[in-house]
């Protein structure tokens, strides 16, 4: 199973130490080219890019096609727009972006989302993580957004709280 993703979920599973799951979770982890830059080029020196850095277990790619990702960027940021791009493009099912307007352009296409919680749900579940709650502290504390509502449905989720 191949999953592209976009720089947010990466940044924030960095962040909490926890990049490591997605070779677990996925055999191919896809960074499209504007992801890279912003994460890994222009993000150099920055709280998590070093862990990303040296992690070289990505295939990095661009969109073929200019025209679908610069129609899709008319709705969406560009690293958001060349994860579904690439994702229609190599027919990959699965895209991971946290941002809610990426999630639902993903969606209508059908293309199967998650997000950074997911992840980690997905890792708990099959014993790669052991508590959610503090990983989404830290990613709290790193001024990662996660409303009051989600923090605690992602908590039921995870058996953490009832």
């Amino acid at each position: 199973m191949k999953a592209v993703i976009n720089s947010s979920p990466l940044i924030s599973l960095s962040l909490v130490g926890q990049i490591e799951l997605l070779p677990k979770l996925y055999e191919e982890i896809i960074i499209p080219k504007s992801v890279y830059n912003e994460v890994i080029v222009k993000g150099k020196g920055k709280t998590g890019s070093d862990k990303l850095e040296i992690f070289n277990r990505f295939t990095i790619l661009e969109a073929g096609n200019r025209v679908v990702k610069d129609t899709i960027m008319l709705e969406l940021d560009e690293g958001e727009a060349e994860v579904i791009a690439i994702a229609k493009e190599k027919r990959i099912q699965n895209v991971i972006i946290d941002e809610f307007a990426g999630r639902q352009y993903a969606s209508l296409l059908g293309l199967k989302v998650t997000g950074v919680l997911g992840i980690l749900l997905t890792g708990k579940k099959l014993g790669f993580v052991e508590e959610i709650r503090s990983l989404m502290d830290l990613m709290i504390i790193h001024n990662r957004y996660i409303s009051r509502k989600l923090y605690l449905t992602v908590l039921r989720k995870a058996e953490e709280i009832r």
